[in-house]
């Protein structure tokens, strides 16, 4: 037993520190998560901006896509966990024509069988996961999580060997559970 009670003992220093250790912690994972929301939203990217005007406001691209008459797209997707991606549309010129989010169902709606797995990448950015099925036919589902009502959806596309899409629907999230009947 300790009979000098001015100095504290080794591990009640720990536990003071405690306490600032943990402070310290919040504020590393408060900017980490500050971190993850960057890039942030094109809400204030305005037609006629630059290329350059979008990548100070947005970071880098995820992707970049050309468009018909000499344009570009540029591609933000929050993958792989997101249920955003923005899609900021390029003149020839370089200038912002217009951005869109593009996961949701009018532009999934777009979508019509037959056009190719490029085609869907300019129109949608890559999906949140892919798997393999080998009935009807062999094919890759390209599954994507968007934001909506019920968010134990996903939008989901069959691509064939070819690079075609030749089935489009709707499949329950598995993240949410055992599907009961």
């Amino acid at each position: 037993m300790r009979s000098d009670l001015s100095t504290p003992a080794p591990a009640a220093q720990h536990l003071r520190a405690a306490p600032a250790k943990c402070g310290r912690l919040a504020l590393a994972a408060v900017a980490l998560l500050a971190a993850c929301a960057a890039p942030h939203t094109p809400s204030a990217i305005m037609a006629g901006q630059t290329a350059d005007e979008v990548q100070q406001r947005m970071g880098p691209a995820t992707a970049r896509y050309a468009m018909p008459g000499g344009g570009m797209r540029l591609e933000y997707n929050r993958m792989p966990m997101g249920l955003q991606t923005y899609m900021v549309d390029l003149g020839a010129d370089g200038r912002v024509i217009r951005w869109e989010q593009v996961l949701d169902e009018n532009h999934f709606n777009r979508i019509e069988l037959g056009v190719t797995a490029d085609d869907v990448l300019r129109m949608l950015g890559p999906p949140t996961q892919k798997g393999r099925i080998l009935r009807p036919v062999p094919a890759v589902t390209w599954q994507y999580r968007f934001d909506s009502p019920h968010p134990c959806i996903l939008f989901e596309l069959m691509v064939d060997a070819n690079g075609k899409v030749i089935d489009k629907g709707y499949t329950p999230d598995l993240r949410c559970g055992p599907i009961r009947s």
